[in-house]
């Protein structure tokens, strides 16, 4: 419960507005920044606004919604805004491709399919609840996960819903993150606020196999997006141990003793976690720590491969690059804010890093 006690201080911090401002670390060779923007709403004194979406980039293209309503899309190397339009309602989640088409979500519970060059718009939908985390696109259809522990299956091309899973949840105190669904041959693998992951079958929508993996009074959302390695899916929640699920029935094929709030990435055959205890870890498929180090007395929120080196941001307000070979740090960039940090993802693409802080803030490295 480290990491639910550290969550709360900081989101109490941030929302009573408590905080001590000092200028980012922009002279560090390692984290370049090419430019950034300030995209925080006005607000009052003592609620501050928190951010919890991450950019994304796609064809030279940084997409990136706001609290403000704003959908934009910049461009990559100067950061000049090549559309923006405001959907009237915020934006919190990251944006999915397909095609030639942008998808996100409001929290007003609309669905906006967009040009991802010109920003026309395809179809909006709405799907009734809060739309926090990204949709999920595979083999024209789109897969979105609502705050109410409800999962839409829609025809990507025409916004015709398939069908819907609704979760009857009776934990009432959830952190209400949602994973991002992984689909593993006919099966849509999610993990829910009850301490289940389960598969739903593409066609129906109907429930083949649920697994219980975290045992909790509280908090025991299986918040940790899944990823198929070595043959099992491997997910978990801050409250509980990384789990290694086999996608055909469920059945847990090993628990890692390792609780993490960073969303793992795969790295070739190797798993790069970052733990409640502010260590950073690389793992062998197996279940082997190969290497870790202790960065921060704080959770490790985001992790991510880039220049040949291990990136992490922490609970500390600080994102910093570790040497793979070595572990030592050998980069750092302050966000600006004590107990700032980044609630989504670290964004790579080609050369470039792109975040999205709790304040509200976008970046882009190179």
């Amino acid at each position: 419960m480290k990491y639910l006690s550290l969550l709360a201080l900081a989101l109490l911090t941030v929302a009573c507005g408590q905080l001590k401002l000092d200028p980012p670390k922009r002279e560090n060779k390692f984290f370049n920044v090419v430019w950034s923007k300030n995209l925080d709403p006005e607000y009052v004194s003592g609620n501050l606004p928190i951010g919890f979406g991450a950019p994304r980039i796609y064809n030279d293209i940084v997409y990136q919604g706001s609290l403000k309503g704003d959908m934009t899309a910049y461009d990559v190397e100067s950061g000049r805004v090549l559309w923006s339009v405001n959907e009237k309602t915020e934006l919190g989640a990251p944006v999915e491709f397909f095609k030639d088409h942008v998808a996100y979500g409001g929290l007003n519970g609309r669905l906006f399919v967009r040009h991802y060059l010109s920003g026309k718009l395809k179809y909006p939908i709405d799907l009734a609840a809060p739309i926090e985390s990204a949709p999920y696109f595979f083999n024209d259809h789109l897969f979105v996960y609502l705050r109410g522990h409800q999962i839409v299956h829609l025809d990507a091309d025409t916004g015709k819903i398939l069908w819907s899973y609704k979760r009857a949840v009776p934990v009432t105190t959830t952190l209400q993150r949602t994973t991002k669904p992984l689909v593993v041959g006919n099966k849509v693998i999610v993990g829910f606020a009850d301490g289940y992951i389960g598969a739903l079958s593409i066609d129906e929508g109907l429930l083949l196999w649920e697994t219980k993996i975290v045992d909790s009074a509280k908090f025991v959302d299986v918040d940790l997006n899944p990823v198929l390695a070595g043959g099992v899916v491997i997910s978990g929640s801050p409250s509980g141990d990384l789990t290694a699920i086999n996608p055909e029935n469920g059945a847990i094929s090993r628990s890692y003793g390792i609780s993490a709030m960073a969303h793992p990435i795969l790295k070739g055959e190797q798993l790069i976690l970052g733990t409640n205890d502010g260590e950073v870890i690389l793992m062998g498929l197996g279940g082997e720590i190969l290497k870790r180090v202790k960065i921060s007395s704080q959770p490790v929120s985001a992790v991510a491969w880039w220049k040949d080196s291990l990136v992490a941001a922490s609970f500390d307000g600080k994102v910093r690059a570790i040497d793979p070979l070595t572990l030592k740090v050998i980069g750092e960039f302050a966000l600006g804010y004590e107990y700032s940090s980044v609630f989504s993802d670290l964004v790579v693409q080609d050369d470039y890093l792109a975040l999205y802080s709790s304040r509200n803030r976008l970046y882009v490295f190179q």
